[in-house]
């Protein structure tokens, strides 16, 4: 199994490259406008130290009120130098510090200190504060862990398997990475090692872990970057010995990669590809390296003058320089103020601040320095395409409604008739169009980390973005079925899909974190107004004996877009995540064409039925509803319905209470899944986003997708002898799967050091994918065997309602608990009691009505 989940990844990463590279040969003027604006000198306070230090310790932390602070600790320097001093002897012995500063309100104020002088330590800010991991001083080179918290206090965390000083390090989520450096102080060589510290909340004991060692020559001084589950090390210097047994440094000009994508850890530090380097030897550059729209940001650094002879003079350079990680491509965006070294960068939202740093050889400066980095709308090919398609097909929408009214006139099926063709092609093309919708939703979460990364926020923000798109959804998901009830069924369907493709395109440009939250809310209006009365439309067309299996086929494009949803974190890899937003709304812009020329409203009536085209008075007609077990006719206002009469005939009844339970729960589990799952794996089982993604989805899909056609086909068929038959199936399947989630997640809750296998944790989840199948298939032939078909849309609303509502607070409680600290192990299985709660309800169901 594994291997068959290894070959499987590399399979779909081929695919999505190439698939990637066609769309990019198709748009070639498409790409991202990026810039670093510099901000006057005084912007950031200047250190407390006036003699300004080198090789801080620095990081953010988050506040109680969600803000960030900035934390600069330790560091070194010569506070005995006399002005101008340019020898060992005029600088006089190097101090090492202990202070803790923290920058909060627009000061700096010491809050602590650290237990011993320190200098030239790995750092990295995780959830719990900033961790910081060796260094040296006076003493020598250290191997000490610790984690400073908002407050100042430090905290002793498990030591680095040796001691290791001027390493380059990087933090991606709450992991350290610490990358080479050396372990003595005259070495033969220096270290090519790559320990990782994992300190999350779910890492049951924490410990270092040793990763394959990286390609090419052991270095210090290099700096660092992380994207996409790749390592990037830039420049640095070797160390060798000369003639007269001295160390010396070779300062380089290289970029590496350290693949850390693939789920065979044998194969991680092997490189992707070939990179190309800055052009010219650099070290102790400001690290970490930011990362920005999938842009390495590589501020000033050690240089050897114009020439890499190693007798060349140390310039601190003040270069600002820029790799596009997609085009292997390197440019220079601007200068920093001063000529920097030996300094950390810290990323707090958009702004990056260098703290303090080394401005020559043996000086320091106090002054901190930051800039602002982020995406600028420019309008690309994709762009344009997009605007001028939407344009066409809103024109010729509007026309056709202008000519043939907007009025829904569908009226329900005999089912005594067989479907014919154009109720076949309605559930093929809007198969489609469903897959779209959960490809274009689930895709968000799919992109969780570069996201987050380019628009910074908390694991609670995020969650809210998710939240905000939930509750509209939820909200006016009753409005867009009743607006179906009442208006034509294949407009509110072309509609919807053209405004949240539009949506989808506008996610991508999105330039802060308000602009991202107001594009999804906007995602929640335009699909709230689909599933409703997609499924009334099919199930106006089939009743019957194909009504559930046209109710499955067209629900099984759910399960494909979200399986789908979970590679577009690798086609991120290759395009950005800005352009995979743009080019999937290009996608279903384009596909409207096809609703336009293929998408019809069933008839007003049965060709062959007298007494569906029976008139008594104008301004009635009769149609035939709730038929499944005999023929009524019920005289039916050709006017406009009431509001309040469609809710009192919905909620009048005790079923309809129960399944608005049922989805409620079911809601719990499957949300919580969608928007979590993903990043469970990606902390708990070391996965990258590219990998977590789609063994996220991937799995618990193909299981809805063999569920919402096998228990479609199953229900059907038990139906024929057991009328209970269509809530049964789903009820049984909940029954068993909400148990299989929460012994899945059983040692994480109580901190066992039992590791549950990565194909086992897959599977037993992927249960939930089996229940959650068989209820999408038969949720709406259930409702509408217990209420007044009529109202069928509307109806079905109100379960999206109550699902997408429980969804949203349980998508954005899963972040806040997640920043407290709290297990995402202890929520999910929270959520899998639920789902035990939703079969026993299914199982209690009474008899239909019909």
């Amino acid at each position: 199994m594994t291997h068959f989940l290894h070959y499987l990844n590399r399979f779909t990463k081929t695919w999505c490259a190439a698939l990637a590279g066609m769309m990019l040969m198709a748009v070639p003027a498409a790409h991202a406008s990026f810039s670093v604006d510099v901000h006057p000198s005084g912007s950031i306070p200047d250190l407390p130290d006036p003699a300004g230090r080198a090789g801080m310790i620095a990081g953010t932390v988050a506040e109680k009120d969600g803000s960030q602070s900035i934390i600069a600790a330790g560091g070194a320097n010569f506070p005995h130098a006399a002005p101008g001093a340019a020898t060992p002897e005029e600088r006089g012995p190097k101090a090492y510090h202990r202070d803790i500063f923290k920058l909060s309100n627009g000061q700096w104020n010491k809050v602590g200190n650290l237990p011993v002088p320190l200098g030239y330590a790995a750092c990295a800010s995780v959830g719990k504060g900033v961790v910081l991991a060796g260094g040296h001083n006076e003493e020598g080179i250290r191997q000490d862990t610790l984690l400073i918290r908002a407050d100042g206090s430090v905290e002793k965390l498990p030591p680095l398997p040796r001691p290791v000083t001027e390493a380059a390090f990087v933090g991606s989520g709450d992991k350290l990475y610490v990358i080479g450096g050396r372990d003595r102080d005259e070495p033969e060589t220096a270290l090519n090692t790559v320990y990782v510290l994992d300190t999350s909340p779910e890492t049951a004991s924490m410990e270092w872990k040793t990763l394959p060692p990286f390609q090419g020559p052991g270095r210090i001084l290099a700096t660092a970057a992380f994207s996409d589950s790749t390592l990037f090390l830039v420049g640095g210097c070797s160390l060798s010995k000369n003639a007269a047994g001295e160390t010396q440094r070779t300062y380089l000009s290289d970029l590496i990669d350290y693949d850390l994508g693939s789920t065979n850890p044998a194969e991680w530090g092997k490189t992707k590809k070939e990179r190309t380097g800055p052009g010219t030897p650099v070290a102790a550059a400001a690290g970490p390296a930011p990362v920005k729209e999938n842009t390495i940001i590589l501020i000033g650094g050690d240089k050897r003058g114009n020439s890499p002879a190693p007798s060349s003079p140390v310039v601190q350079s003040r270069d600002i320089l820029a790799y596009d990680i997609v085009k292997d491509e390197w440019s220079r965006l601007g200068e920093w103020p001063a000529g920097i070294a030996t300094a950390p960068a810290v990323t707090r939202g958009n702004e990056i601040v260098t703290i303090s740093g080394e401005t020559a050889p043996g000086e320091r400066t106090p002054v901190n320095a930051s800039a602002t980095a982020g995406y600028h709308f420019e309008m690309s090919t994709v762009d344009y395409a997009v605007l001028i398609l939407t344009i066409i097909v809103l024109a010729i929408i509007i026309i056709s409604a202008v000519r043939n009214g907007v009025r829904n006139v569908s009226a329900v099926t005999d089912p005594n008739t067989r479907p014919g063709l154009w109720a076949w092609v309605a559930v093929i093309v809007l198969w489609f169009v469903v897959m779209l919708n959960y490809f274009d939703r689930q895709l968000l979460s799919a992109l969780h980390e570069p996201i987050v990364r380019d628009i910074p926020q908390t694991e609670a923000q995020f969650g809210m973005v998710t939240s905000v798109f939930l509750l509209i959804y939820a909200l006016l998901s009753p409005v867009g079925g009743f607006l179906a009830d009442r208006y034509s069924r294949r407009l509110m369907i072309l509609c919807s899909l053209v405004v949240w493709s539009v949506v989808t395109w506008w996610t991508g440009h999105a330039e802060d974190y308000t602009s991202l939250l107001i594009a999804r809310g906007a995602m929640g209006i335009s699909e709230a107004f689909y599933i409703p009365a997609a499924l009334a439309l099919i199930t106006d067309y089939h009743r019957g004996s194909t009504r559930s299996i046209a109710t499955g086929l067209h629900m099984s494009g759910i399960y494909v877009g979200m399986a789908i949803a979970g590679f577009g974190a690798t086609m991120a890899s290759w395009t950005g995540w800005r352009m995979t937003f743009a080019l999937f709304g290009l996608i279903g812009v384009a596909y409207a064409i096809v609703l336009i020329l293929f998408l019809k409203d069933p008839g007003k009536a049965p060709a062959d039925t007298a007494l569906a085209r029976k008139k008594d008075k104008p301004g009635e007609e009769t149609v035939l509803i709730n038929v499944d077990n005999d023929e009524q006719a019920v005289k039916v206002p050709a006017a406009k319905l009431s509001t309040g009469a469609v809710l009192s005939s919905l909620l009048s009844g005790r079923p309809m209470w129960m399944l608005l339970c049922v989805v409620a729960f079911a809601g719990a589990g499957n949300w919580f899944l969608l928007t979590w799952y993903p990043t469970l794996l990606h902390d708990q089982y070391h996965l990258s986003s590219a990998e977590a993604g789609p063994a996220a989805t991937l799995w618990s899909s193909i299981a809805k997708y063999i569920a919402v056609l096998g228990g479609a086909i199953l229900a059907d068929m038990w139906y024929k002898r057991n009328t209970r038959a269509r809530a049964l199936v789903p009820g049984i399947a909940f029954s068993v799967s909400g148990p299989l989630v929460v012994l899945a997640l059983l040692p994480g809750i109580f901190g066992w050091d039992i590791a549950v296998p990565l194909v086992l944790m897959l599977g037993l989840v992927a249960t939930q994918g089996l229940a959650q199948g068989s209820l999408d298939a038969t949720l709406m032939p259930v409702l509408r065997s217990h209420i007044d078909e009529r109202y069928s849309a509307t109806g079905y609303g109100l379960l999206n309602l109550t699902s997408a509502g429980v969804g949203a607070l349980i998508s954005f409680f899963g972040g806040w608990f997640k920043d407290q600290g709290i297990p995402l192990t202890t929520t999910l299985a929270a959520a899998g009691c639920l789902m035990l709660f939703c079969g026993l309800l299914l199982l209690m169901l009474p008899r239909p009505r019909h």
